[in-house]
């Protein structure tokens, strides 16, 4: 049963992501929302260049003044040339291009009716806080990149799921996080098309079994594999968890809690819970709450009796979640004798959330319905786009490392 309504979870979280990409790649707006592939798709025009004067700031919410820079490389050139060009920046808040630093330049042509179309024919694909900066250390990698994506084409064109697959395989192991963390967001968008397949797995395996690479990215990668059913769920979280470092554990152990159905899953973050430090046995006690998790009440009745209260505190919300007999045993023994009264208290108010969702009147049978009326275009498409705009913005949150717009 767990197995199932995890698997359904996955599903649709894939596709109401799959179902909004073609917004992601016209709604330039969101902060962070394109990927490389997006905005090579979306350019007319791309290319190296050097920022070399800054308009000035805007007088209240007008719009920004236009940027002048000069093309140093095309890698598609519309009929754009290597020399100077200006064009119109977006920006979320109060980001601004700095003179003198060479970025990659995602350009689309303006309409020929708007203002100053002919002085300024284009404006920019990406906003000012996501552009991406050049410099020597990672200027050939995010080169060969570009040029990888900007031969896929434009628009339609670039959707080819079995060239796009080649190209998202090869930059998911690129050394530079931002661009295998831009190839995820890609395979994640693409929903069940088929970019990656069993062709692809030993390599991408390998990748989950490098500890050099960011925790956050392994985590995200599995997730994916998982869901296209190109490997087992469960037993790559075991080595994933055990190699995570200090400073992403916390998160892998939270990603981890998702697939606590898995008994050996189960069992290592028990083995976290009971060894692992404050933090990483908090993260455990919570991710082990999972309904019916019979093989973690055990190892969650000693923690309620373990320091600090935070680790208390977390395993009886547990208990509470996993709802079984023998769980309810330990939060009413701890309710009634624990020395702490803190804990009774916690423990007493678990109890009550558990009887008020048991005293719960049944929810009455649906009325038999009348036919579906005509659709009037939001209908299921529209609370997909809804659920999918939730869904991204914590993918955003957990993958996107810190530092966007500063230089890679």
């Amino acid at each position: 049963m767990h197995r199932v309504r995890a698997s359904l979870f996955v599903s649709a979280t894939a596709l109401a992501l799959a179902a909004l990409a073609p917004t992601f790649a016209e709604a330039h707006t969101i902060p962070g929302g394109l990927t490389l592939h997006q905005m090579a798709s979306a350019a007319d025009v791309i290319a190296a260049a050097r920022i070399e004067r800054v308009g000035p700031e805007p007088r209240g919410a007008g719009p920004l003044s236009p940027v002048e820079a000069r093309i140093l490389e095309l890698f598609r050139e519309g009929d754009a040339m290597v020399g100077p060009i200006r064009f119109v920046p977006h920006r979320h808040a109060d980001e601004s291009y700095v003179p003198g630093e060479e970025i990659l330049l995602f350009l689309e042509r303006r309409r020929p009716d708007a203002k100053d179309a002919a002085a300024v024919p284009y404006e920019s694909v990406e906003a000012i806080a996501d552009r991406i900066v050049l410099v020597p250390a990672t200027r050939a990698t995010w080169i060969d990149a570009t040029r990888a994506y900007a031969a896929l084409g434009k628009g339609a064109r670039s959707g080819d799921p079995a060239a796009l697959g080649r190209v998202t395989a090869t930059m998911l192991g690129s050394k530079e996080p931002r661009i295998a963390t831009f190839a995820l967001r890609d395979l994640t968008l693409a929903g069940t098309t088929p970019l990656i397949g069993d062709a692809d797995v030993p390599a991408l395996t390998t990748l989950l079994d490098d500890a050099a690479r960011p925790a956050t990215l392994r985590v995200g990668l599995l997730m994916e594999l998982e869901r296209r059913k190109l490997v087992p769920v469960g037993p790559s979280w075991i080595p994933l968890l055990r190699s995570a470092p200090p400073n992403d554990r916390v998160q892998v152990i939270r990603a981890a809690g998702a697939r606590a159905f898995v008994p050996a899953v189960t069992a290592e973050l028990a083995s976290i819970l009971e060894k692992g430090d404050r933090d990483a046995a908090i993260a455990a006690a919570r991710a082990l709450g999972v309904e019916r998790n019979e093989a973690a009440v055990e190892p969650l009745g000693r923690a309620v009796d373990r320091e600090p209260d935070e680790l208390r505190f977390a395993a009886l919300g547990s208990l509470r979640r996993i709802s079984s007999p023998s769980a309810r045993e330990i939060l009413a023994r701890v309710a009634k004798s624990h020395p702490d009264p803190e804990t009774r208290r916690v423990a007493t108010t678990e109890q009550n959330l558990l009887d008020a969702r048991a005293s719960a009147p049944p929810a009455a049978p649906a009325a038999t319905s009348p036919p579906p009326a005509p659709s009037t275009g939001f209908g299921t498409k529209g609370v997909v786009v809804v659920i999918a705009s939730v869904v991204l913005a914590c993918y955003a949150l957990f993958f996107l490392r810190k530092g966007k717009g500063k230089p890679e």
